[in-house]
């Protein structure tokens, strides 16, 4: 079973509840905890609100996507001194009663409340990130990353473009 986490700008928990699985979802309405995979994780080292496209970097390329680093976060210029005071809580949690979601997301679900086993800090977004071998891009507009990522196809995550710039 792997590591699972749950990115929370509350707490620090010693337990995460179940809650109402979000619109758009398979599980819309259901209540459940979601986390994600050590993997993953990277995706969420940012504000909640926060719009962001992401992708995991696959051989050489010569184009918009390309990075040395192994993953991508592309964030709006806006959101710079935001991720930089983020005030996050890391739990990790412990994965029994999770099953998987989404292999190429890496969610997790469990309809049982989940026992917090650590919870790490993070104020700044950018020292995080880089932590996990992540290029964090900030872009005056992600749509440009929507258009390349869905083109190229591979795993990527386009996460609260409903709070993206048009």
């Amino acid at each position: 079973m792997p590591q699972l986490y749950h990115v929370s700008d509350r707490g620090p928990f010693t337990t995460m509840r179940p809650r109402p699985s979000p619109p758009g979802t398979p599980h819309e309405g259901q209540e459940l905890v979601w986390a994600v995979d050590e993997e993953h994780l990277p995706h969420y080292l940012l504000p909640r609100q926060c719009p962001r496209v992401c992708w995991a970097v696959g051989g050489p390329r010569r184009d918009l996507l390309c990075s040395p680093a192994a993953r991508v976060v592309a964030v709006e210029h806006g959101w710079a001194s935001r991720l930089l005071a983020a005030g996050l809580n890391v739990h990790l949690l412990d994965p029994a009663g999770f099953t998987l979601l989404d292999a190429t997301a890496g969610y997790w679900v469990s309809a049982e409340p989940a026992r917090v086993t650590a919870v790490r800090r993070v104020d700044d977004c950018f020292t995080a990130l880089a932590a996990h071998d992540v290029e964090l891009r900030l872009t005056p507009s992600l749509w440009p990353y929507v258009d390349a990522v869905v083109q190229a196809g591979g795993e990527f995550s386009a996460i609260r473009m409903r709070n993206a710039a048009r």
